[in-house]
C-alpha cells in the first residue's frame, strides 16, 4: 500500500506528541490522536483508531497503578472538548466501553440522551459495559425519557448486564401498551434466567393473554434450565405457538420427566408435521424403552411420512424394540415403507425375523427379494446359519434349494462342502441348484474339486459341470486347471 504523505504528517504528530508533557497523564496524547481524525484520508483514521486502542491498552495494563481511572479521566476530558471531530469521539466512546470506570457513567449519560443519535447509542454501549449500580441505574433513569426504540436499547442493556437489581425494573414492562417493548422485556428476562426473573416469568405466563407477549414469555421460559416440568407440559400441550410446544417436547423427554409417554402419544397425533416429527425422533433417541415402546404404540396410527420417519430412528435404538417396529411397518406399510423396513432388519434383526426374511425371499416380488437377500447376508443372528444348514439337510427338496440359492448371500460354516456334496450326490436338481451357487462363489480350490468330481460323471451332469468349468477356469482356476478344461 502506498503511504500517503497525510498519514506520515499524522504519524509524525502522534510520535511528537509522545514527548510533551500534560496536565493528564494520557490526555495530550488523547487530544492529537483525536484531532486527527479531522483528516478525511482512510490510511490516516485507521492509524488514529489504531494509535488510540494501544495508547488505552497501554494505560491499562497490569504494570499501570490507576490506569483505568486515569485514562478514563482523560477520554472525557476529550470527549468534552468542541474542537473533537465526531468520528473521534465515537471511537473515544468505544474505548469507553472497554475500559470505563463509573466515573464515565455520568458524562456517558448525558451524551446518551443527547441529538447526536450515533454518539447517543454509542453512549449507551459504554454504560451498557460498565460494571455497578451506578450504570444500571443511569439506563434505568435514561428509560422513561426515551422513545420507543430507546427504551428497547436500553432493556436490551439491562439483560445482557444480567443483574438480579434489574429484574423488577424489567417486569413492569411486560405490561406496557407497545407490543414490541413487552416482547423485548420477555427476553430480556429470559436471558437474565436467574430464579427472579423466572419466578416473574412463571406468573406472567399463567396471566399472559395468547399473542406475541405470550410466545416471547414462553420462549425465556424454555430457555431457563431450572424452568418447573409442570409448566413444560403446559407449555406444550396448551401452548399457541408450536416453535415453543416442540421446544417444550424435546427438554421434556430429554429430562425424562412425569407425564413424558403422554407427551410423545400427544405429539405423534398432532396436526402439525413437525411436532409429530420431534415426538419421534426425540423418543427413539431418547435411550429410554418405554419412550421408544410408545412410539411402537402408535404406529398403527401414523402416516406414511410419519412411519419412515420412525423408520430414519430405528439405528439409535436397542435392537429388540427396533426390530419390533421393524417388523410391525412391514406388516402394515405401503410397499415402499416395507422395503424400507426390510433393510433395516439386516442391521437390528434378530432370530425374529428369519421366517419373515425367508419368506420374502422365496416368495416375494422381485425388489422385495434383493433387500431380503441383503438383510438375510448382513443380519447378525447364528440361528439363521442352524437353520439353513439344516434345510440343506432336509428331506424336502424345496427347502434344500432355497439353502442353496441363499448361501450366494450369506456364508455359513461348511457351506462350499454342502454344495461339493450335493454335486457329487445322485439328485439332480440338487446338483444343479449346487453348481448354480457355485458359480458365484467358488474359488480355485472349488473348481479343482469340480473337475475331479466331472471325471466320476458322465452323461447330463458330466456337461453341466465341464460348461461351468469352461466359464470359470479361465478367470478364476489355476494354470494347471486352465490346461485341463482346455482339453475336456
Amino acid at each position: 500500500m502506498k503511504i500517503s504523505s497525510n498519514w506520515t504528517l499524522a504519524l509524525k504528530l502522534v510520535l511528537v506528541s509522545s514527548t510533551l508533557s500534560f496536565a493528564g497523564e494520557y490526555r495530550d496524547r488523547v487530544i492529537v490522536i483525536s484531532k486527527i481524525f479531522r483528516n478525511s484520508d482512510p490510511d490516516v483514521q485507521y492509524v488514529a483508531r489504531r494509535d488510540l486502542e494501544v495508547l488505552v491498552s497501554d494505560a491499562t495494563a497490569p504494570v499501570r497503578a490507576n490506569g483505568a481511572s486515569k485514562i478514563t479521566d482523560d477520554l472525557l476530558y476529550a470527549l468534552d472538548q468542541n474542537d473533537i471531530p465526531v468520528e473521534a469521539k465515537k471511537y473515544i466512546l468505544r474505548q469507553l466501553a472497554r475500559v470505563g470506570t463509573s466515573k464515565a457513567v455520568s458524562p456517558l449519560a448525558q451524551i446518551m440522551m443527547a441529538r447526536d443519535k450515533r454518539l447517543a447509542e454509542e453512549a449507551r454501549a459504554a454504560i451498557e459495559s460498565i460494571r455497578g449500580s451506578k450504570a444500571s441505574d443511569a439506563l434505568k433513569v435514561a428509560y422513561g425519557k426515551m422513545n420507543t426504540e430507546g427504551k428497547l436499547n436500553i432493556l436490551k442493556s439491562l439483560a445482557l448486564r444480567g443483574e438480579s437489581s434489574s429484574v423488577r425494573f424489567i417486569a413492569n414492562e411486560l405490561d406496557n401498551s407497545s407490543e414490541s417493548i413487552s416482547v423485548t422485556a420477555a427476553w430480556a428476562l429470559g436471558e437474565i434466567g436467574n430464579s427472579s426473573s423466572l419466578r416473574v416469568l412463571r406468573n406472567a405466563y399463567s396471566n399472559a393473554r395468547p399473542g406475541p407477549v405470550n410466545q416471547a414469555i414462553e420462549r425465556s421460559l424454555l430457555s431457563n434450565p431450572s424452568v418447573d416440568s409442570n409448566l413444560l407440559y403446559d407449555i406444550f400441550s396448551q401452548g399457541k405457538d408450536s416453535a415453543s410446544q416442540r421446544a417444550a417436547l424435546r427438554i421434556l423427554i430429554k429430562r425424562q420427566d412425569r407425564d413424558v409417554e403422554d407427551a410423545i402419544r400427544r405429539g405423534i397425533k398432532s396436526e402439525e408435521a413437525d411436532l409429530r416429527t420431534i415426538a419421534i425422533e426425540s423418543a427413539l433417541s431418547s435411550g429410554v424403552e418405554r419412550f421408544q415402546r410408545a412410539v411402537l404404540d402408535q404406529l398403527g396410527e401414523m402416516g406414511p411420512e410419519d412411519m419412515l420417519t420412525v423408520l430414519g430412528g430405528l439405528n439409535n435404538i436397542e435392537g429388540g424394540v427396533a426390530e419390533s417396529i421393524a417388523l410391525k411397518v412391514i406388516e402394515i406399510g405401503n410397499v415402499s415403507l416395507r422395503l424400507n423396513a426390510l433393510d433395516l432388519i439386516g442391521e437390528v434383526g434378530s432370530k425374529r425375523s428369519i421366517d419373515l426374511l425367508l419368506n420374502t425371499f422365496e416368495n416375494g416380488d422381485r425388489a422385495s427379494q434383493i433387500k431380503a437377500a441383503s438383510a438375510i447376508a448382513k443380519i447378525d443372528t447364528p440361528e439363521l446359519d442352524k437353520r439353513l444348514a439344516g434345510m440343506l439337510k432336509s428331506s424336502h427338496s424345496k427347502k434344500v434349494l432355497l439353502a442353496q440359492e441363499i448361501l450366494v448371500y450369506r456364508n455359513i460354516p461348511n457351506a462350499k462342502l454342502h454344495l461339493l456334496e450335493a454335486v457329487k450326490g445322485n439328485e439332480p436338481a440338487f446338483a444343479r441348484g449346487a453348481l448354480k451357487t457355485l458359480s458365484v462363489i467358488a474359488d480355485s480350490s472349488d473348481l479343482d474339486q469340480l473337475y475331479t468330481i466331472a471325471n466320476s460323471k458322465s452323461g447330463e451332469q458330466k456337461r453341466i459341470i465341464v460348461s461351468l468349468l469352461k466359464k470359470l477356469a479361465p478367470d478364476y482356476g489355476s494354470k494347471l486347471l486352465r490346461q485341463r478344461v482346455a482339453n475336456l
